[in-house]
């Protein structure tokens, strides 16, 4: 066997991934933060942060890294902190990568609407992600006619997703975080008190799943 098909062989084998590029944008950008950037390294450990710091930036690495690193800023920086730094970031890779071309691609068809923006979220997901959950997205009303005149919002469903992700909080937070960043991105700002991400629904079973409620004020 070839080298190169043993290599092929090896990634069929490894289950649930992320993309390398992904965690060592977010590790690297950990030293702004000075002496407790190293104890995020300290709380990740030596293996998977040799693994982040090592690979290409295609390759796919087992989502235990990425649960790992996204446990460490949560219990190092807490819970707001880490979504502002996984938010500025976020912008940064979306720049810098192939996933610019899927927002530039968005706009252009749907302009800055979040419920269509919501729809390209499984395409890029799967530009980050492997075998790690499939994303549907439906449309929603607020019981309350009131707020369902001013409010618009869509269900979000990550279906078929490794237990270990959907049993971590700090990994579901950041996966939130994705979702602040397509509100901020069609300027609905949760901070501005014009866009809301919750989480609806956890299914620990496996297959396990998630439900998010993204809503955003109507214009």
């Amino acid at each position: 066997m070839s080298e190169g098909a043993g290599a092929g062989a090896d990634e069929d084998r490894l289950g649930p991934a992320v993309r390398a590029s992904y965690l060592r944008a977010l590790l690297f950008a950990c030293d702004e933060f000075g002496p407790p950037a190293m104890e995020i390294r300290e709380q990740l450990g030596d293996t998977h942060q040799t693994s982040i710091e090592c690979a290409g930036p295609l390759v796919w690495l087992p989502i235990e890294a990425d649960i790992a690193l996204q446990r460490a800023l949560a219990r190092v920086l807490g819970a707001e902190r880490t979504r502002a730094f996984v938010l500025a970031n976020l912008r940064e890779f979306m720049a810098a990568s192939i996933l610019q071309n899927i927002v530039q691609t968005a706009v252009g068809l749907f302009g800055l609407d979040p419920g269509s923006f919501a729809r390209l979220l499984p395409r890029a997901w799967g530009m980050l992600y492997r075998d790690c959950g499939r994303w549907s997205v439906s449309r929603s009303l607020d019981p309350d006619r009131a707020r369902a005149r001013e409010w618009r919002e869509v269900q979000m469903c990550l279906s078929r997703l490794p237990q270990a992700c959907a049993s971590e909080d700090a990994w579901l937070a950041a996966v939130a975080t994705v979702q602040h960043a397509l509100l901020i991105l069609c300027g609905r700002a949760h901070d501005e008190g014009e866009g809301e991400v919750e989480l609806l629904e956890r299914v620990l079973d496996e297959p396990s799943q998630v439900v998010f409620r993204l809503a955003w004020k109507n214009r």
